[in-house]
């Protein structure tokens, strides 16, 4: 069991330690969850690769969240025995056979999702052409601002679309659509683009679909300033629902990895060297902040406590810091995080940085490359900083082109 403290300074105050620390926080998952399940009028998938921690499993279903999208058969088994009576999306457009035979027979999934029709003719002939399947087609759509566009891989598009459509619809129980706009998204039209185009497929092919799922991409605000409002990207799903045909009664779904379990975790991390402005701390782009060394991240950050004093020293006034450059512990030239942090001009060797928002594909990134990648985990109570999920200071609805500024 981990243990618990209300700050990272007052674990600090009675540890010093040599290897970085994951901070979980159960309640940025609930406030998480519970923005969604009150803004958005469908269900819930959580993208199981965004975190697999057990733990953080265990608190999004606690709060509510019974769909889960495994993208493997690990994250099959995962869900499977930690989330009694949990229904598995096996979301993964291109799987093998045998993850597709064992997903089947041992552990119960008849939710699949694919993009072309050799995938399709891939389940029908493992699973002997059983007749209890619900199968999304995953469209190609428009996925440009965001910051990982996923289309390249994924989707099919056009007329292969339709033919696929209709092929899905004569063999599988129920017909479901999906999308995604790309990790990231920073236009909220995106989505309603998305169903639109779905939309126009669906009628092309003469077909009704019983599911859409709108896949994930929800961003999370890492600078620093006003948290990002997320309310525009739920709308633009809302008003264009009807441009799909669906049958009566048809179920609409979201499937956040990143805006859920974003918040969940912190990094406790410790300078080692200062050089300038250059920190090397020890974890980096080939540990939890793996987001910050190849995506360029520039996550929130604060100086929680000088080494010889044990004491906070955080500035008050934005004059007094300055931007630093991070360095991982191992010897690769590419475990390098441009930033800029900023922080007090006080900060030295020794000296603990507390990193906001590592819980999405922080710790899955992970490896242990160059002997690195041990952390200690403990629970804090504290809330995080720049939470996406609580009033703006302004008013005023963040537009796209405000939205672009604040993310990227």
């Amino acid at each position: 069991m981990r243990s618990t403290y209300f700050s990272a300074e007052e674990f600090l105050a009675q540890r010093r330690p040599i290897d970085p620390v994951r901070c979980f926080r159960q309640g940025a998952i609930e406030r998480a969850v519970s923005w969604f399940q009150t803004n958005f009028s469908g269900q819930l998938i959580y993208a199981v690769k965004a975190n697999m921690a057990p733990g953080v499993v265990h608190q999004v279903a606690q709060h509510g969240v019974k769909n889960f999208d495994v993208a493997s058969l690990t994250e099959v088994d995962l869900i499977y025995h930690g989330v009694p009576n949990a229904n598995l999306f096996y979301m993964n457009p291109v799987k093998s056979r045998a993850h597709i035979r064992s997903a089947y027979y041992d552990y119960g999934v008849r939710c699949f999702s694919i993009d072309h029709e050799d995938e399709l003719e891939k389940i029908l002939t493992v699973i002997e052409q059983a007749k209890d399947l619900t199968i999304f087609v995953r469209l190609h759509c428009d996925d440009s601002g965001s910051v990982l566009p996923l289309g390249r891989k994924y989707g099919a598009a056009g007329e292969e679309a339709v033919r696929l459509l209709q092929l899905v619809r004569q063999k599988a129980e129920r017909l479901g659509v999906t999308f995604h706009v790309g990790s990231q998204a920073l236009h909220p039209e995106r989505y309603g683009e998305a169903i639109r185009y779905a939309g126009d497929l669906v009628r092309r092919a003469g077909v009704l679909a019983e599911l859409l799922n709108v896949g994930g991409g929800f961003p999370i605000f890492y600078k620093d300033g006003d948290p990002l409002d997320l309310h525009p990207f739920v709308s633009n799903i809302e008003n264009s629902l009807d441009a799909l045909p669906m049958v009566q009664g048809g179920e609409i779904f979201a499937e956040p990895g990143r805006a859920l379990v974003a918040e969940a975790e912190s990094l406790i991390v410790r300078v080692d060297a200062r050089r300038g402005n250059e920190l090397f701390i020890n974890d980096g782009g080939y540990g939890v902040l793996y987001d910050a060394a190849n995506c360029d991240w520039v996550f929130p950050v604060r100086l929680v406590g000088h080494e010889d004093t044990k004491t906070n020293i955080q500035a008050s006034d934005p004059a007094e810091l300055v931007g630093f450059e991070l360095w991982g512990p191992t010897c690769d030239a590419a475990d390098h995080m441009k930033g800029p942090f900023y922080l007090p001009t006080s900060v030295q060797e020794g000296d603990y940085l507390e990193i906001y928002k590592t819980g999405a594909y922080g710790g899955v990134m992970a490896s242990g490359f160059n002997g690195f990648g041990c952390y200690e985990e403990i629970d804090l109570q504290d809330d995080v900083m720049a939470s996406n999920f609580v009033p703006l200071s302004s008013s005023a609805e963040i537009q796209s082109a405000e939205v672009i500024k604040l993310i990227s």
